[in-house]
């Protein structure tokens, strides 16, 4: 399965989800993925809903990890806020930045 497979599979929850945003990020995204690989989906919108994890889960025959972007976004702006206040570096290389660098909106 390729990239542009994944993109059709997902195109289909636009057909039953219609507040949300999609993308993908991750190794299919890097282009170094492998047989083991899974698939990191990134939500925008409608924040941890059940249903829609399940789902784009259901979809695939692989693992697939769903990524929720205004959750990943907190926790970093808090992380943050924790360093400054302690005078220590931000992390320009947290999980939310990288994803927010690499992910291919759909």
């Amino acid at each position: 399965m390729g990239l542009n497979d994944i993109i059709a599979i997902l195109k289909q929850v636009y057909n039953k989800y219609d507040n949300i945003r999609l993308g993908i990020a991750g190794s299919y995204v890097n282009g170094n993925e492998k047989s083991s690989s899974d698939i990191d989906v990134v939500i925008d919108g409608d924040s941890m809903r059940v249903d829609i994890m399940e789902y784009i889960k259901s979809l695939f025959d692989i693992t697939v990890d769903v990524l929720w972007i205004d959750l990943m976004k907190k926790e970093d702006d808090e992380l943050d806020k924790f360093a400054v206040e302690n005078g220590l570096p931000i992390n320009k290389y947290s999980a939310y930045k990288t994803v927010m660098q690499e992910v291919r909106w759909i």
